[in-house]
């Protein structure tokens, strides 16, 4: 079955911050990048290869905004503190109302938002993870799914 990256979603954190965390508002695109280096030394034997480590990295474009959440990235950007990411995948099996995920911390290591004369201004960015992303399931609260996607509305009057 094809996968659809419109069906995935970043929310983040400030690392320590009790509040919930916060979709990025207009995302275009995200990808992430796992490299492992290797180190080869040549032996009377042959080569002998060892694990360099494992880098993982998260690339992130969005339409700028004037929300909280692109300020809080901005200001991780400029004051360097650590950050919560959730990808949210609304198209995977749920499980007890949770949905796959996949989470990681790390920091952002540049803020970009160029203002061209014809387009949108877009913001791009890149996270460099610690560790390596753990995969599992997160609850979406009844605010947040409404924030990632319109939620059926009814032709009745709306009671308060």
């Amino acid at each position: 079955m094809a996968k659809y990256g419109k069906n995935k979603f970043l929310m983040f954190r400030k690392l320590g911050d009790k509040t919930a965390a916060a979709k990025l508002a207009l995302q275009t695109e995200h990808s992430w990048n796992y490299e492992r280096s290797t180190d080869v030394t040549k032996t009377k034997d042959g080569a002998v290869s060892s694990d360099g480590g494992l880098e993982v990295t998260l690339s992130i474009e969005a339409v700028a905004s004037a929300d909280p959440v692109n300020k809080m990235l901005k200001d991780s950007v400029i004051n360097g503190y650590v950050l919560e990411v959730w990808e949210i995948d609304l198209a995977g099996q749920k499980s007890d109302s949770k949905y796959p995920a996949l989470y990681a911390q790390g920091k952002l290591s540049s803020w970009e938002v160029p203002a061209n004369v014809e387009d949108l201004e877009t913001i791009s960015t890149e996270m460099t993870i610690n560790g390596k992303p753990v995969e599992g399931n997160a609850t979406l609260t009844a605010g947040q799914e409404a924030a990632i996607q319109y939620a059926f509305a009814n032709t009745t009057d709306i009671l308060g």
